[in-house]
């Protein structure tokens, strides 16, 4: 009698990654919105401003991002 072996299991599976079109790979990042905070990212889905949430929540953090950037610069420029 034979032993049916399966392929070994991948070892670091990548099932939370996603690519951005040929960009970056995406790590999925949990956190919790209020209401009113998810409201407004709908609305904006909705309106045809971002395609999805996870589009219009990067659009915001990388505005965040450059803000603190900025902050740092002039910091920097005293």
């Amino acid at each position: 009698m034979t032993e049916s072996r399966s392929p070994p299991a991948d070892p670091a599976p990548e099932h939370n990654r996603s690519r951005l079109e040929d960009g970056p790979t995406l790590d999925r990042v949990t956190f919790r919105a209020t209401d009113d905070q998810l409201a407004a990212i709908e609305s904006l889905v909705d309106a045809d401003v971002y395609r999805n949430r996870s589009e219009a929540i990067r659009a915001g953090l990388q505005r965040l991002l450059e803000y603190h950037d900025r902050i740092d610069a002039e910091r920097d420029d005293r």
